[in-house]
């Protein structure tokens, strides 16, 4: 189990975590409705909002404040090195297309990494205000309330999320690869929201996630949130993840293992997707 360090003001890393994540979340809500200015960035639907924008220079500004020596890594600026090991690694809306285009399903996602090492991950909801966190060796919490990953078996009786990406091949792989499947699961989520869907494993809300165009900011939180439920985090290949993945593959071992052996069968390995 790590100690943390403690803030300028003698908070907690989680707690100061969590005060960003809030009042991020809350400027989110607040513009959830209103007029956004869009710009596209490299890839296909890859948006950015003027509330991106502005959640992530207010959750910036909280930690900075509170952790003036930690090194921040965004989605939207440039990362910052800092002169301690610790680096801030945000994301502050995920599931953008979901929220400029007015589905309520989005989140802001906060994580502290020691190097690649991730101790902290936190993915605030505030559509539900669902805070889902973790740290590592305590275990991981929604809303304060201890969470585990799924106990299912089979593919068969599983609720089955993913998203496809912005890289249109390797969605369509994907897309492709869960659709030889159908209709032998109980079920299929497109999330919009790769933060959402890696809590949603560890809450066990969905049973398996797959994503194949990750980004740090993406993917950090979520391997601690899942490692810390009982499940595990690859990539597709069958190695851990790690912050700089860009594919991950989520759930507990048996039912992923159960999700290989029918995707093998029909001839559609995730390995071949690389």
């Amino acid at each position: 189990m790590t100690s943390l360090p403690l803030s300028q003001s003698g908070k907690s890393a989680l707690e100061v975590a969590t005060r960003a994540a809030k009042e991020a979340g809350a400027l989110l809500v607040r513009r959830f409705s209103t007029k956004k200015d869009i710009r596209y960035k490299a890839g296909r639907a890859n948006i950015v909002t003027d509330v991106d924008l502005l959640a992530e220079k207010q959750i910036i500004g909280i930690l900075r404040s509170e952790y003036p020596d930690f090194g921040i890594m965004s989605e939207e600026s440039e990362a910052v090195t800092g002169a301690a090991p610790y680096t801030w690694i945000i994301d502050p809306l995920d599931g953008t297309n979901n929220y400029t285009f007015g589905v309520p399903y989005f989140c802001v996602n906060i994580a502290l990494a020691n190097e690649e090492d991730v101790l902290l991950g936190l993915t605030y909801d505030p559509m539900r205000k669902d805070l889902f966190h973790a740290e590592k060796g305590k275990g991981t919490f929604l809303n304060s309330r201890a969470v585990s990953v799924s106990k299912r078996k089979s593919v068969k009786a599983s609720m089955i999320s993913f998203d496809m990406g912005y890289d249109s091949a390797k969605g369509r792989l994907v897309l492709d690869t869960i659709m030889s499947l159908w209709p032998g699961m109980h079920g299929l989520r497109l999330m919009g929201s790769a933060a959402l869907g890696l809590a949603c494993v560890a809450a066990g809300r969905v049973d398996l996630y797959l994503q194949p165009n990750l980004f740090p900011w993406d993917i950090a939180a979520g391997l601690v949130l899942v490692g810390e439920a009982g499940g595990i985090a690859t990539n597709w290949d069958g190695t851990p993840a790690t912050i700089h993945s860009t594919m991950v593959f989520a759930g507990n071992e048996t039912l992923r293992n159960d999700f290989l052996q029918l995707v093998s069968k029909a001839g559609r390995p995730l390995a071949s997707l690389i």
